[in-house]
């Protein structure tokens, strides 16, 4: 049976996500710029000009995020072994999207504390063989902000989250199989070479995301203190750490390292208002 030939559009260089992150952190700044000088003198009628503590916020969002495939795809690929004996996977593409949540509230004037949590799809492939993988990812983070503009209906924060994370690669292979032995750890690559029916591997990674974020708040009258809040996120990942892998429950040798990496976008809403007396 011969293997179907790769798919060209999978094939991402690290030139091309480092090229794509700062436009996107460019482009985004520039929003964050243009919203937060319109808003500035709305609020400035308003109120005096003055430090205004910043709001606390529960939100829901949904946006992109990039995770490195650099180190995966070749296992896919084994160009090192005969056209015939290769894994016959389609390499996977770099980007997907992602949903989650998170909140924050001020602990000192201008220090924000909060905690997000996020899940990721990057996306399925299916070969004309009948194999498919799937690779997935979610990670939770603690994140400390500096409100560095603040006004009684926005605040525009740098932030940094710290936290961990996993990537999911599910293996299927249609023709199904006995996959791979049980009486010890496997190797990565003994996976991908003998998934089975299906085989899940799991990769567990370290994640730091600095980012800024810009929020407003929808507020009915002048006096209501809670309201809608909408905003946006743009940040960058790193994955520092070596990922490590495991086959049902047993290690396996020999992974790649997988992570989110690059620019990513969040738009975001939720409810957001000022503490009783603030």
């Amino acid at each position: 049976m011969l293997t179907p030939p790769h798919r060209a559009r999978s094939t991402v260089r690290p030139a091309d996500r480092t090229t794509h992150g700062r436009f996107l952190a460019g482009a985004t700044a520039v929003a964050l710029l243009a919203v937060a000088s319109f808003a500035a003198p709305a609020d400035a009628q308003a109120a005096p000009r003055e430090f205004v503590t910043p709001f606390t916020a529960v939100w829901f969002g949904a946006g992109t995020v990039l995770v490195d495939v650099s180190r995966l795809n070749p296992h896919f690929e084994r160009t090192d072994l005969p056209e015939l004996q290769r894994p016959g996977f389609f390499t996977i593409s770099n980007d997907g999207f992602s949903v989650g949540g998170g909140a924050y509230g001020p602990v000192l004037p201008r220090l924000l504390l909060g905690a997000e949590a996020h899940w990721g799809d990057i996306g399925e492939e299916s070969s004309p063989s009948g194999k498919t993988n799937h690779l997935r990812t979610r990670f939770a983070m603690v994140t400390v902000g500096f409100a560095a503009l603040t006004g009684w209906r926005y605040t525009l924060h740098p932030f940094l989250g710290i936290g961990t994370g996993s990537v999911r690669l599910t293996l299927q292979d249609r023709a199904g199989g006995s996959g791979v032995s049980g009486t010890q750890n496997p190797t990565f690559d003994d996976v991908v070479m003998s998934p089975g029916a299906e085989s899940t591997l799991k990769g567990s990674y370290v994640i730091v995301q600095p980012g800024v974020g810009f929020d407003y708040l929808v507020l009915r009258g002048s006096g209501d203190r809670v309201g809608l809040v909408l905003g946006l996120r743009v940040s960058t990942a790193v994955s520092p750490n070596r990922t490590t892998w495991r086959h049902e429950g047993r290690e396996a040798f020999g992974g790649p390292d997988v992570g989110p990496v690059g620019g990513m976008f969040r738009l975001v809403a939720g409810v957001g208002g000022f503490r009783i007396g603030q």
